[in-house]
């Protein structure tokens, strides 16, 4: 089964964009597993930002579930992180990760997709990106390492 982290918009506006005549609208990350016919399998996901329940039915695309702030259908980080090692759990946790990177954690642990990484933390100066990253190794082998690329081209 596969897996994408992809960008949800929402109907809320954020703060500092309400004075906009063209309203610039809150996205936010989600993840999604694909099954085996390249299908996205239906999700429910809450805005970080107005709490509105969406649906996911394919990469970028939901339908907001009318009249739904709340929904026992949404998962949280604690509800994922139980499902965590603890080291993972903690880390997570300091690192303030929303619920698309818990989620892709287990993922990663539940299908063996060693290897993979979840950036726990980046900035961006001047074209030049640093961070911390996540390699998840094995089962309960992980490393933290920092990383930094240039983005644009002199």
């Amino acid at each position: 089964m596969g897996w994408a982290k992809h960008i949800i918009e929402c109907h809320c506006i954020l703060p500092q964009y309400r004075d906009r005549s063209d309203p610039v609208y809150h996205r936010f990350v989600a993840f999604s597993k694909i099954d085996e016919s390249d299908t996205v399998v239906p999700s429910h996901v809450q805005c970080n930002n107005c709490e509105t329940v969406h649906k996911i039915y394919d990469l970028c695309k939901s339908e907001i579930i009318a009249g739904k702030d709340e929904s026992a259908v949404v998962e949280k980080p604690s509800d994922v992180a139980i499902s965590l090692p603890n080291q993972l759990s903690e880390l997570f946790e300091n690192y303030s990760l929303d619920v698309s990177d818990y989620q892709l954690a287990r993922h990663i642990l539940d299908h063996d997709l060693w290897e993979q990484t979840i950036i726990l933390s980046k900035e961006t100066e001047d074209g030049l990106t640093t961070g911390k990253v996540l390699k998840i190794l094995g089962p309960q082998k992980f490393r933290v390492d920092s990383f930094s690329r240039q983005d644009t081209i002199e």
